[in-house]
């Protein structure tokens, strides 16, 4: 009798783990990149369910249970951030849940680095993505992403796409994962470096040069104007002193040795 009791009580629990513990199926993953070590990540997970009561209940667990993972885990052990290297990097989260379409999502912010300078030349710069960012998807060595399952990869401008693998859809600088295995996510992307100012001589007198540079010309004539203004007294002592100092008359026999008047004279 007490071994049916426990078997009864043990598919009671079964049952209610289940209805607890709903399964995230497909998903659709977004990671769109600021800068090559801010992105922000959005995750939507389908939630599988028999019953509209299972729904509720799920909703009502992950209402309770706000951002705390370790609550959420208790729900389904998948209810985590995916994408990421280091936990550390993973700041602002978020947890919602679509009743009506049935969607989980996950939303945070990302400072791991999600593109690494690859090549750095004089006129631009080779990033490549992060495929690392995605080891929580490999399976047997291999990326694995199911054919009713995305990932997309939005780049900021102004970079543009170079080389990606494997081969997929792109719309500008939107790349989008569905349906592969794979041994590698990559994306170079291409930064054009601003050009380097350059300075002519006839841009002195161009039109754009004299109207930016007349203002500051001005105002440096103003000031010396000013000064000369209000220290007139001593520049004329000093410009006197000068000219005393260095003024030499000389006598007439030393000019007489110099010049000879008597020839001058006769002329």
């Amino acid at each position: 009798m007490n071994k049916k009791y426990y078997l009864v009580m043990l598919s009671f629990l079964l049952i209610i783990t289940n209805i607890s513990a709903l399964p995230l199926s497909d998903f659709e993953i977004t990671v769109n990149i600021f800068s090559p070590s801010s992105s922000k990540v959005t995750e939507n997970w389908v939630v599988n369910y028999q019953t509209p009561e299972e729904l509720t209940e799920f909703k009502e667990r992950i209402l309770k249970s706000s951002t705390d993972l370790t609550e959420l885990q208790k729900i389904n052990p998948d209810i985590k951030p995916h994408i990421y290297i280091n936990q550390d990097k993973i700041k602002n989260r978020k947890i919602s849940f679509d009743e009506v379409n049935a969607i989980l999502r996950i939303e945070y912010d990302l400072e791991d680095h999600s593109l690494i300078k690859y090549l750095d030349y004089q006129e631009q710069i080779f990033w490549r993505f992060n495929e690392n960012l995605f080891n929580q998807f490999v399976v047997n060595g291999l990326f694995s992403i199911p054919k009713s399952s995305k990932i997309v990869i939005e780049l900021y401008n102004p970079l543009i796409i170079g080389d990606v693998s494997p081969q997929t859809t792109q719309t500008e600088n939107t790349i989008t994962w569905s349906g592969v295995s794979t041994n590698e996510l990559k994306i170079i992307a291409i930064e054009k470096k601003p050009p380097k100012p350059t300075f002519v001589v006839s841009n002195i007198f161009s039109k754009d040069f004299l109207n930016k540079s007349y203002f500051n010309i001005l105002y440096v004539f103003l000031v010396i104007v000013l000064i000369l203004l209000i220290f007139r007294n001593k520049v004329s002592s000093g410009i006197k002193k000068f000219i005393t100092k260095h003024s030499v008359i000389k006598p007439r026999k030393q000019i007489n040795e110099i010049v000879d008047f008597d020839f001058v004279n006769k002329k």
